[in-house]
Parts: C-alpha cells; structure tokens; sequence
C-alpha cells in the first residue's frame, strides 16, 4: 500500500462548485499548505482476520448506538441536552435506512490533528453514493434531528451478504469531502475510501444481529483497528 499513501486524492464530484459550499477556513489551509499536513500518509499495516470490521478513521468513538424501531438513534448530549437523530435523515435514502431498523450504528470524530485520509472498513461493492449539499455549521446550533451538514452517504454491498453505510459528515467551517472509488466497483478493506479536510465525523450503520463491538465510547482507535465482529 506504500504507492498509495503518496497520492492526493484527486476527486470532486462535478455538481460541487455549483451545489457545494468551500469555507474559508479550508481556503486558508490550502493556501497555507497545512491541508498537505492534515492529509500526510505514513505506511499502515492493516492484516485483518476474517470477519473483522476496521475502522475507516484515526478518530474518536463518540457514540455507539442502536436505531430504534422507528429509526431513531440517540446522538451525544449538548449543554446536557439529550439529542437524536433519524437514521433516514443521515442517510437520504428511505430503502437503505429501512435496512438498518433495529440495527446498530457508531459514529467517528476526527479532530483536526487526526490523519484525514479513510479507508473502506468492510470488503465489498460500492452500490450507490450521494453528495449532499449542505452548511458547515456546529452541533449545537442545530436543533435534536437535524442534520444541515454536507455530507457523503455510500452504501457498500458486502461480502457477507448485507448492506452497510458509510456516511462522511462536515463540521463546523468544514465542507471538504472528497471520494477515491468507484461506483459499481468492489473493494477490500483498507482500500482508500476518500478524505476530509480539516476535521468531520463518519457514521456507520449495520443491519440488526450482524456486529459485535469490541471499542467503546470515548476510546481513540487507530485507522484500520479492528473495532467489531461479525456475529
């Protein structure tokens, strides 16, 4: 993998420039050079075993929870605010979020001292993405259910015969999501997935009975450290 830890990711999707917001905090870091500092790429050994899901960012585990029967999930406290989330509107996708009723999801911080470039957690085929135009505001100016981010929703057919998505968010003053793949093409885990800039968080979703975690919230994982079993 050492030839692909030397790339910068080219990709965009062509509807951004005209749907797409670019802050100017990440302007500045490329002007300043300090996105090349935020996307530097030291050799990683990922040997995963058989049924391993690894994750796709060096990030903080922020919340690790279930979807309810209705599809909510409950979202990490603001100013001691319980909040949550529906899973249809991370995703945009009612057929693919119905598929994960009842299942579980786990969601990635990174900060802006974190390697920014992600990796596929899961072998499988990318069935479907989706750019979501959106702000780059904080957390806490949004209401309990909102989600105004720019995002990136991926949906990986696997190789173990059910759905998992991906979801790449923007934060605050943060709208730079890039992808490395191609739609309808299959990948192995630690494959490159794509990149933010600055700092973002990434959701996954998995289907009911499918994942046994092995982190919990608050523990800092490394990018491609196994994180969950197949049951």
């Amino acid at each position: 993998m050492s030839d692909q830890h030397d790339r910068v990711f080219p990709r965009r999707p062509p509807e951004f420039a005209r749907n797409g917001r670019v802050t100017w905090i990440e302007r500045l870091a490329d002007l300043a050079r300090l996105n090349r500092w935020f996307l530097r790429r030291p050799p990683i050994r990922i040997e995963p075993s058989e049924g391993d899901i690894i994750s796709p960012a060096q990030a903080r585990i922020q919340t690790l929870a279930p979807i309810d029967p209705s599809g909510w999930i409950e979202e990490k406290s603001v100013f001691g605010q319980p909040r949550r989330i529906q899973i249809r509107e991370i995703l945009r996708d009612d057929s693919l979020a119905e598929s994960f009723v009842g299942g579980e999801t786990i969601k990635l911080y990174l900060a802006p001292w974190d390697l920014h470039f992600l990796l596929f957690p899961v072998p499988g085929i990318v069935s479907r993405y989706e750019y979501r135009s959106g702000w780059a505001v904080p957390l806490l100016f949004m209401r309990s259910g909102d989600v105004l981010n720019q995002r990136l929703c991926v949906r990986i057919e696997t190789d173990w015969g059910f759905p998992v998505g991906v979801v790449l968010i923007g934060s605050w003053m943060v709208n730079g999501i890039h992808h490395a793949f191609q739609e309808g093409a299959r990948y192995d885990r630690g494959a490159d997935l794509g990149h933010f800039k600055i700092g973002s968080s990434v959701v996954m979703a998995f289907p009911r009975g499918k994942v046994r975690w092995l982190k919990d919230p608050g523990e800092k994982v490394r990018l491609g450290e196994t994180i969950a079993k197949l049951v």
